[in-house]
């Protein structure tokens, strides 16, 4: 069987969410597959790091030819017309618009369809203004008016051509499929849950020489807290801080807050509630962090803080809990699904609750060290092999 895979998203330098997700899936199948089966990684450029080390039944075929915009529905969608594999896996919604009668693709979560004023909607295409306006013009002409040039526009396209044409869609929790199934009243055999692993980077570690290394680079001293996660709206940053505000007004002025991610919609909110609350010499802003450097820091980390107002998973948790960090996180949406009793569950929309429960789950110490217990039980649920055993699985199959 010849099975070709996106592997665009996992070929990038700092990856979050969706490109770990491809990443890690695409490790795994390497260790995992059947050898008489053959695989095809596509990519926009060649493949880098331990993604471009291939076993023998691994190709890696880079479509790099012009134009350079919309590359999987214009490089991905030419190879599938004329090089279609057995099978396509694409590890994102967005799948071409030429695809092999057996696609799989996976669609993390409906966020942008549900509270689209959390998400960024510039308009994509060429830099050039005349063909962005034509390009404009092309897709208002062939959707009859219902789409535009936009990416909120491009999501729900292209979220509706993956279930139109997807022989079968993976989505990542319970709560994702219930999303899905009452929002386009789909049948739910198309759908399969297969919940996301954690990366294998974070373990809990007793050395506390390699702990105070980093905390001396950062120049922190307990209590801290972190958040991990691209700097934006939908992650709830503000209501956060409004919460560690809170928390360091009542109870201990001294605490600090780093927030390790790269800026994303609704930044600049997130910098004027910072100067809101005088919070400049209290919050960090790293922007992007290596995992093996990342790990110190959440194992050093008093609580980890994840108020997302939507995920569809929240793999972050997970990796906290594998370092032995108690975890505050959202009641809405998948995060507690992913939680279950292992965490702290707070409104998002209540700064006061997230403030109170800082404080709680730092003078409490039975309740710290039941969530720290019930954390260590709960990831063993998850791992990145069960995960891309159950993936290949639906992918080698046929339904």
């Amino acid at each position: 069987m010849i099975i070709g895979i996106d592997a665009s998203r996992a070929n990038v330098k700092n990856r979050t969410g969706t490109e770990w997700y491809a990443y890690y899936l695409i490790e795994e199948f390497k260790k995992m597959a059947d050898p008489k089966d053959q695989f095809i990684l596509y990519s926009k450029e060649v493949l880098q790091g331990s993604l471009g080390n291939l076993p023998h039944n691994f190709t890696s075929k880079v479509l790099s030819w012009p134009p350079g915009l919309l590359w999987t529905q214009i490089r991905l969608a030419w190879e599938m017309l004329w090089h279609a594999p057995d099978a396509l896996f694409v590890p994102a919604h967005t799948i071409p618009i030429i695809t092999p009668s057996r696609t799989i693709t996976t669609l993390h979560d409906i966020g942008f369809e549900k509270y689209e004023h959390l998400y960024k909607n510039k308009e994509i295409g060429p830099h050039n203004y005349l063909l962005r306006k034509i390009l404009k013009f092309l897709v208002r002409l062939f959707t009859l008016g219902k789409y535009s040039t936009t990416e909120l526009d491009y999501h729900r396209w292209s979220t509706r051509l993956a279930l139109k044409k997807a022989s079968q869609v993976i989505t990542i929790s319970q709560f994702s499929k219930q999303e899905i199934v009452s929002k386009f009243g789909i049948k739910e055999s198309l759908l399969v849950v297969i919940p996301n692993g954690f990366s294998p980077s974070y373990v809990h570690i007793t050395d506390s020489y390699k702990i105070n290394s980093v905390l001396k680079k950062y120049s922190l001293d307990s209590p801290y807290f972190l958040f991990i996660g691209r700097l934006e709206e939908k992650k709830n940053i503000t209501g956060l801080l409004e919460g560690f505000s809170y928390y360091k007004k009542r109870f201990d002025s001294a605490a600090k807050m780093i927030l390790v991610g790269t800026p994303g919609h609704g930044f600049k909110k997130i910098q004027d509630t910072i100067n809101a609350h005088s919070l400049s010499d209290s919050v960090m802003l790293p922007g992007w962090i290596g995992e093996d450097e990342l790990n110190l820091l959440m194992n050093g980390a008093d609580i980890f803080i994840f108020p997302s107002w939507y995920e569809g998973f929240g793999m972050p948790i997970l990796e906290a809990m594998a370092c032995g960090t108690p975890v505050i996180t959202s009641n809405r949406g998948a995060t507690k699904e992913t939680a279950g009793q292992a965490a702290y569950l707070v409104d998002p929309a209540n700064a006061t609750e997230i403030g109170e429960g800082i404080n709680k789950i730092l003078s409490d110490h039975n309740l710290r060290d039941h969530l720290i217990d019930q954390g260590f039980k709960r990831i063993k649920k998850y791992s990145w092999s069960n995960t891309a055993r159950q993936v290949l699985k639906i992918i080698t199959i046929p339904k």
